[in-house]
């Protein structure tokens, strides 16, 4: 039973995989459907309609990414880039107070990237305009850090926040 799960995971992996490049090299219609296909066959699953909503996303159809995201959420609450990608979507439509409800519930995820949480934290306060929430998140996602990546990215935030407050 146990080789059955793992070529079933392997062949899943290997699919979003597959996604990811055809998005990448932009043969969009390949992706969706891909993704659709996956959807049918795991439909439990969180990545595909979180890989969904991301297309979505980055073509401006913002309500098709957060009923994709939502869908995401339903499927597989414990998959946390989830949330932080929700969240982004509520803030830029200036729904702080949803965004930063999102973003406690993700405080719950076994497998979180504090990092990203604090960042993305960051991120709804800065479009909110409340910098020193901001500047605190970004600290925080510094300190949480796994890698340099993730270290630059929360100092050049934080930074940028304290040049548009004044700050040193």
């Amino acid at each position: 039973m146990m080789d059955k799960l793992n070529r079933e995971l392997a062949k899943f992996k290997e699919e979003l995989f597959l996604v990811s490049g055809d998005v990448k090299n932009a043969y969009y219609e390949r992706a969706l459907t891909k993704i659709h296909e996956l959807i049918v066959n795991y439909p439990n699953r969180a990545e595909p309609y979180f890989e969904l909503g991301k297309l979505a996303y980055n073509f401006w159809r913002n309500e098709d990414a957060e009923e994709n995201y939502i869908k995401a959420l339903n499927a597989d609450p414990g998959y946390f880039p989830t949330y932080t990608q929700y969240a982004l979507i509520l803030s830029k439509e200036g729904r702080f107070d949803e965004a930063i409800s999102v973003l406690e519930n993700a405080k719950t995820v076994r497998n979180r990237d504090d990092s990203d949480l604090y960042f993305y934290f960051g991120m709804v306060y800065q479009h909110q305009g409340n910098l020193d929430e901001a500047i605190k998140n970004f600290t925080l996602s510094v300190q949480f850090a796994i890698n340099e990546s993730q270290i630059e990215l929360g100092m050049k935030f934080a930074n940028a926040c304290k040049e548009v407050r004044g700050w040193d």
